[in-house]
C-alpha cells in the first residue's frame, strides 16, 4: 500500500501527535507526574494481556494497559484523600509496583514458544517492525495494524478535546473559577486520563517506555516556552512531535541506528534548545534582560546623584568623583555619562552638569515606582 519507509513514520508521527496532545493538557495543569504514572502501570496490563495473546497487537494489549493505567491512577487518588501523602510519592511507588510486575510477568512470557514479544520492546519498543504487522480484511491488506490502531486512538482524544474543549480550558487556567461554578474537577482528570492511557498503551509497541514518556511531556513542555495559550500550546506540541519524528527518522534510518533513540534525543535537543534561546523565557532573553536593567539600575543611580547635588557635579571632574564614590571603573562611568547625555536626559549648564527636565521627569517616575512597591 506505501513504501515501508513512508508508513513506519507514519506510525510514528500518529504516535506521537496521539500522545502529545493529552500531553499539552498535563503540562498545562501542571500534572506532569500522571504521564509518568500512566505510561509505567500500563506495563502490567500489556503483560498481562500477553497471557492471554502472544502478540503486542492485540486488542487485549489497549484494553488491557488502559485498565491499569487508569487504576493506577485511581489508587493514587484514593490513597492520597485518605492518608498524609503527597500525589507525587504515590505515583511513584504504585506506578514502580505495577512497572516491576509487569516485567516479570513479561519476563516469563518471552521464554514462550509461542509468543514474538522480546523484553527489550519495554523500553525501546519495535518501531522498525510495525510495517511487518499487517492488518487484513478478507484477506486484502490495507496496512499496518499500528496504522490504524493509533489513528483510532487519535480520533476519540479529538472528539474527547472537541466536546469538553471549553471545561478542559477552565480547569486548566482558572482553577477557582471552575469551582466556583461547580465544575467537577474530577470528571475532567478521568478524562484526561482514559485519553492518555489509551495513548500510551497504543503507542507502547511502537514507541516503548522511553518514547512514550518523551511523546507525552517533550513536545508540550517545549511548546510550553512559546506560547501559555492551552489551543495554541496543543498545536505546537503536535508540530514540535512530528518535526522530531521526521528528523530523528530521518538521521537514524541511513545511519542503521536506534529510531526511537534518534527521536528522544532530538526532542531532548530541541528542549534545550528551547531553554536557551526561546524568545520569551529563553535564559539568554533573561541574561539580556537582566543586563538592560542592571544599567538601566546604574543610569538611575547616577542621575539620581546629579539631581541630588551631594556632590560638585562640575564637568571637568565628575566622571572621576563619581567613579570614586560609588566605586565604580571610570570607563563605565564615563559610558554612562555619555549616553545620558546622547539621551538628553543631563545637560550641561555653566560648566555644571544637572539633569534636563525630561531626565527629572524620568527620575521622579522611577523613585515613586519604587516606593509604591516597597
Amino acid at each position: 500500500m506505501f513504501s515501508i519507509e513512508f508508513e513506519i513514520v507514519l506510525v510514528i508521527i500518529l504516535s506521537a501527535v496521539t500522545c502529545s496532545i493529552p500531553g499539552a493538557f498535563l503540562v498545562m495543569r501542571k500534572n506532569y507526574y500522571a504521564a509518568d504514572t500512566t505510561n509505567r502501570s500500563s506495563m502490567l496490563g500489556i503483560a498481562a494481556a500477553l497471557i492471554f495473546s502472544s502478540y503486542l497487537s492485540s486488542p487485549l494489549v489497549i484494553i488491557f494497559g488502559s485498565i491499569t493505567a487508569v487504576l493506577a491512577m485511581i489508587l493514587v487518588k484514593k490513597i492520597k484523600d485518605f492518608t498524609m501523602f503527597r500525589a507525587k510519592g504515590l505515583s511513584i511507588i504504585i506506578s514502580s509496583a505495577f512497572l516491576c510486575f509487569g516485567i516479570l510477568i513479561a519476563a516469563n512470557v518471552s521464554f514462550s514458544s509461542t509468543s514474538n514479544f522480546d523484553l527489550s520492546i519495554i523500553y525501546l519498543g519495535e518501531t522498525a517492525f510495525t510495517y511487518f504487522n499487517r492488518l487484513r480484511i478478507f484477506g486484502v491488506d490495507i496496512g499496518s495494524y499500528a496504522l490504524y490502531a493509533i489513528s483510532l486512538v487519535l480520533i476519540i482524544n479529538i472528539i474527547i478535546i472537541t466536546v469538553f474543549y471549553k471545561e478542559f480550558k477552565i480547569d486548566g487556567v482558572d482553577k477557582n473559577y471552575a469551582a466556583s461554578i461547580e465544575m467537577r474537577e474530577s470528571t475532567i482528570d478521568y478524562l484526561l486520563l482514559i485519553m492518555t492511557s489509551l495513548s500510551v498503551s497504543v503507542s507502547f509497541q511502537t514507541a516503548g517506555i522511553f518514547m512514550t514518556s518523551a511523546f507525552i511531556l517533550g513536545p508540550a513542555a517545549t511548546a510550553l516556552f512559546y506560547t501559555k495559550r492551552l489551543s495554541s500550546l496543543a498545536f505546537v506540541s503536535v508540530f514540535i512531535s512530528s518535526v522530531a519524528c521526521l528528523a530523528g527518522f530521518g538521521i537514524a534510518w541511513p545511519n542503521e541506528v536506534s529510531i526511537s533513540g534518534t527521536i528522544v534525543s532530538f526532542l531532548g535537543v530541541l528542549f534545550v534548545v528551547s531553554v536557551i534561546f526561546s524568545p520569551e523565557e529563553g535564559l539568554l532573553k533573561k541574561y539580556f534582560d537582566n543586563l538592560t536593567t542592571q544599567k538601566r539600575l546604574e543610569e538611575y543611580i547616577i542621575m539620581d546623584i546629579l539631581n541630588s547635588e551631594i556632590i560638585d557635579c562640575k564637568e571637568k571632574n565628575i566622571n572621576e568623583v563619581i567613579s570614586y564614590s560609588l566605586k565604580w571603573k571610570l570607563m563605565r562611568v564615563s559610558y554612562i555619562m555619555n549616553k545620558l547625555k546622547s539621551e538628553n536626559k543631563i545637560e550641561i549648564v555653566q560648566d555644571k552638569v544637572q539633569l534636563t527636565e525630561e531626565g527629572k521627569d524620568i527620575l521622579n517616575k522611577f523613585l515613586a515606582a519604587q516606593h509604591c512597591f516597597y
